[in-house]
């Protein structure tokens, strides 16, 4: 509306009367059909004009605009008031004119000659006009307070009624709120109207923090279905972009949910149980299943209209035929004192530095995130005082009962009661521990927000264990240990690994809905790789070159990774998937059907459709690609017993090519409009495409089920820089009287450096030093944090914005040693003891055709100006992931970049999985190709991959909904010179 009028120009023209109040029933036709208004609603065009028409058919004019008004009033139900405001143009307004308005605004077509019943009987059930009135405008300055007190020609019904708006920003920098606002009345005489802003987080409270049970959830809506809170949605207290009004039919998108969405809307108490399939599921139901055998499940709607608002609170119950379990204390009393969190209005004696963290040794602290409180917005928007900490304190370790809660949940003190009994183990673990010099810290968490956490942590005040990723992924991969891929560490860690497993209320109880509490521990990066090069050592044997080994999660990012580790890699460490660096193993996997499925998900918080990947964690046996033929690369890939993990071993021994489309800007997908099971393309995103006005989805993607929980950015609690410098760090790990790479490699705050600080020299002794000193391996490497405090560069924060690298404490230690050692020996012994033919997927067994085998044949030689070739560059920058190694020979090289720098496929070459080697294998181990960044020029090593740049061709596609009046998609075409970073391997048989 703001955009139409502020480009509305003055004409010299007549004014268009009759089309002005087409386009005026028009909008209110449109509106209301849409909304579906009470009778009671009153519906006003206000009208300003100085009443002029043509000299030459005035009447006719006239007439035709009374005609208008009075045929579109009746499509209405003659239901519209017309207020007529009169511009005062000095010696052009006259009586006519006023007469005219007036005429409008009492809607008075008789006196025009419009007959009554030329329209027929079909209006005979019409209601009477509602006459408005006519309103002089001598002077332009009273227009905002004579037009603004329209309301007083508007029919009084009294309606004492509380209206809410729908969230906004608030434009005084108090975050999101609503307005809430309702009319006062002097016995029948309207006086005006009264209304309070309101936080959003304080109206949403109860519905962003309920907590029943992992079972459950619940959401709320208005009475026209839009959605103000749910599960999938990040908390109003932290988000930071305008909230998406779309129903709630997107969010639950299962089948039958439309009839109890009707009926919700329609009744003010209900409920309704429907079965749901579960090849139809969301995410956030699986995760609450109790029993996950079952071909479909039970969900319950139960809701309420809340009391003098328009406003529905709906709570959902997942499987409501089953019991829900939840953690009790054993009343025993342990052995530990309590410890709070705020170890800076506590003043401990012991406090030390962990890394940036203020912290302690002493003992486990103990946080309550806002979930633990009844009011957490008043526990969130109020800073926490030392009486505040002791009250806590006293109440939680009180057995008598006798002291007052402070405000917690009724289930809090038996959730931290009972995590006390870990405690004990971690002090136990923390002094005969071997792991201890490569963990970060330990920590448990339960459903209702309480963390315990070792080393003792001073944490952000609005940090949420059950929103963080490992959290998640252990509640979604019950009873299993489960990896969360590297990211950076917010405390000054550097990059760590986190493994998690749920606790649950019963070892006969192992599902989702039986989760009582999760733990956690926080491992170096490099940890995990040690393990493999130090129990397979075939793994090293030429360092990373042509055999290499790696473990990745279940959704593809690598946990474990030569590059990740490699002192020349420029990548951060975060984030890497099996796709970036190993697409041929990547396009191989992606044909079997059965392991791998790429997915799709709206994500209604940052408005984007999220690709991913998930593989199959229940798969017995090994994949590879040994199948007849040769092949110049083979992998082996097996599922770690017990965990959310794979581990997989490639070796290479000769050229092979393969492609996986991936952006070097941002996430965003390369196309948008497509989406190939079979096709290798990396995690990515796409605008979420929604109609602003109607909130409602395109077709395409109101199919695609919504996301699972937010991630929602965690910082640092930053303390004097005083206490900083003056306090020792908790933990020395000695790095300068370490002497051997392996006896740094991967120890906590240690770096074996082994670059000098031009990032290409090989130091001639290298040596093991502080993480600050040399980060990566290179001395005097820029560290990820900008200073002291812990802030991250903008680079990299700008990075984990985009792809949500979580950031938290820690748990259990011991299932740490257990878990390194079943994934070394498995992998051991199917890398050692199992001769490579019986190595055939059970999956490829059953699909012969996905066989890498398949993509060995020539390259199609097709003509360059394919259409299969231009087609690929749709709308957006992209690099061609393929994969390299050494320096390749003049006519190799020449019969790659002729391909790949085309006009015709911008750089992108064929999309052809793989190219003949023009020389024999070697052996038949399993093989596959690593990738490195580097640049293609001649003088640099010889393990520094090759760069490029391309010109890529692509149709602009506005990211964000904010560009979308700027950018036309029909009319723009640009052209941008960007990196294309291209991996592959050439490797003499």
């Amino acid at each position: 509306m703001s955009t139409f009028i502020s480009n509305i120009k003055a004409s010299d023209s007549a004014t268009q009367h009759a089309a002005g109040f087409q386009k005026a029933f028009q909008l209110l036709r449109n509106t209301s059909s849409l909304s579906k208004h009470a009778a009671t609603t009153d519906m006003v065009i206000i009208y300003l004009s100085s009443g002029i028409t043509s000299r030459e058919s005035s009447e006719q004019e006239k007439r035709a605009t009374l005609s208008v008004v009075r045929e579109e009033n009746r499509h209405l139900n003659n239901s519209v008031m017309i207020l007529t405001y009169a511009l005062m143009n000095e010696g052009v307004t006259g009586l006519k004119e006023l007469a005219f308005l007036r005429d409008l605004a009492e809607q008075n077509s008789v006196k025009y000659g419009v007959d009554r019943s030329s329209s027929g009987s079909a209006w005979t059930a019409v209601l009477p006009v509602v006459k408005g009135s006519m309103m002089v405008l001598n002077q332009l300055s009273n227009l905002e307070t004579t037009v603004g007190r329209f309301y007083i020609n508007l029919p009084n019904r009294m309606i004492d009624l509380a209206r809410f708006s729908l969230p906004y920003s608030d434009p005084m920098g108090d975050g999101f709120i609503m307005t809430v606002s309702r009319p006062c009345y002097f016995g029948n005489l309207l006086l005006g109207v009264v209304g309070v802003d309101v936080n959003l987080a304080y109206i949403l409270e109860d519905v962003t923090y309920y907590q029943d049970s992992l079972a459950s959830y619940t959401f709320l809506i208005d009475n026209k279905g839009y959605t103000l809170m749910h599960p999938s949605l990040t908390r109003p207290y932290l988000m930071t972009e305008p909230p998406l009004h779309t129903d709630i039919i997107h969010y639950e998108n299962i089948p039958a949910f439309p009839a109890v969405r009707q009926n919700i809307l329609s009744l003010p108490l209900g409920s309704q149980v429907i079965a749901v399939p579960v090849n139809s599921s969301l995410s956030w139901h699986t995760n609450r299943l109790r029993d996950p055998s079952k071909d479909a499940y039970n969900v319950s709607y139960a809701w309420k209209l809340v009391q003098d608002t328009s406003f529905i609170l709906c709570i959902v119950y997942v499987q409501p035929e089953i019991p829900v379990k939840q953690l009790k204390n054993l009343n025993t009393a342990p052995s530990s004192k309590l410890l709070y969190y705020r170890l800076d209005l506590l003043g401990q004696p012991s406090s030390c530095l962990h890394f940036k963290q203020l912290a302690t040794v002493e003992s486990p602290t103990v946080m309550l995130a806002a979930g633990s409180f009844s009011s957490p917005y008043e526990h969130l928007s109020q800073p926490e005082t030392k009486r505040m900490v002791e009250h806590y304190t006293a109440y939680l370790s009180d057995n008598t009962r006798l002291i007052a809660n402070p405000g917690l949940k009724s289930s809090v003190r038996n959730e931290v009661m009972a995590t006390s009994h870990v405690t004990d183990e971690w002090m136990t673990l923390m002094e005969m521990s071997s792991l201890n010099c490569y963990i970060v810290r330990r920590y448990i968490a339960t459903p209702n927000g309480v963390l315990r956490i070792y080393p003792g942590s001073l944490m952000d005040k609005a940090f949420d264990p059950t929103r963080r990723q490992w959290y998640q992924h252990a509640v979604a991969n019950p009873g299993l240990i489960t990896f969360t891929g590297p990211y950076l560490d917010v405390g000054g860690a550097g990059y760590v690994v986190t493994i998690s497993h749920t606790i649950h209320a019963s070892s006969s109880q192992m599902a989702s809905g039986y989760a009582v509490a999760v733990m956690g521990i926080d491992f170096t990066l490099r940890y995990f790789y040690k393990v493999l090069l130090d129990l397979l050592p075939i793994c090293n044997q030429d360092k990373g070159n042509k055999i290499r080994c790696f473990i990745m999660e279940d959704r593809g990012y690598l946990v474990a990774h030569p590059t990740l580790i490699d002192p020349k890699g420029h990548a951060p460490a975060e984030q890497q998937h099996i796709t970036h660096k190993e697409p041929l193993v990547a396009n191989d996997i992606l044909n079997h059907p059965y392991f791998v499925k790429k997915n799709l998900c709206n994500s209604f918080s940052d408005r984007t459709v999220q690709r991913f990947y998930k593989f199959n964690t229940s798969i017995v046996g090994d994949l590879t690609n040994l199948v007849h033929g040769s092949h110049c690369s083979k992998y082996r890939l097996t599922r770690i017993p017990g965990t959310n993990a794979f581990a997989g071993i490639v070796h290479e021994t000769c050229d092979s090519l393969a492609f996986c489309a991936c952006s070097t800007v941002d996430r965003l997908c390369l196309n948008c409009h497509r989406m190939e099971q079979n096709e290798c393309e990396c995690p990515c995103e796409c605008p979420l495409e929604v109609n602003e006005c109607t909130g409602n989805l395109t077709y395409a993607e109101n199919r695609n089920p919504s996301c699972e929980v937010h991630q929602e950015p965690v910082s640092l609690n930053v303390i004097d820089a005083g206490l900083h410098d003056s306090l020792p760090q908790c933990i020395n790990t000695r790095c300068s009287q370490r002497y051997t790479s392996s006896d740094c490699f991967g120890v906590l705050d240690c770096e074996w450096c082994m670059v000098d600080s031009d990032g290409k020299t090989h130091l001639d002794k290298p040596y093991c030093a502080l993480q600050k000193e040399c980060f990566g391996g290179i001395v005097g490497a820029k560290s990820p944090y900008v200073d002291g405090m812990g802030l991250l560069d903008e680079e990299v924060a700008s990075l984990n914005m985009i792809k949500s690298a979580p950031v938290g404490p820690v748990a259990g230690g011991i299932m740490g040693c257990i878990m390194v050692l079943v994934l070394a020996v498995y992998a051991y012994r199917h890398q050692i003891h199992r001769r490579s033919h019986q190595h055939m997927s059970p999956l490829a067994a059953q699909e012969m055709s996905v066989r890498m085998s398949n993509l060995d044949n020539e390259r199609d030689e097709r003509d360059e100006d394919s259409h299969e070739d231009r087609g690929i560059i749709s709308n957006t920058r992209f690099i061609a992931a393929v994969i390299e190694r050494h320096t390749h020979s003049p006519e190799r090289r020449r019969r790659y970049w002729g391909r790949s720098g085309t006009e015709s496929d911008h750089g992108y070459s064929t999309m052809s999985p793989q190219e003949d080697s023009e020389n024999p294998p070697g052996n038949n181990d399993p093989l596959s190709a690593g990738v490195d960044v580097g640049n293609h020029d001649d003088d640099l090593d010889l393990d520094t991959p090759p760069q490029t740049a391309a010109l890529l061709s692509h149709k602009f596609h506005p990211y964000r909904h904010t560009h979308t009046h700027h950018h036309p998609l029909h009319t723009h075409t640009h052209h941008l010179q960007a990196a294309v970073t291209v991996h592959s391997v050439d490797a003499e048989c």
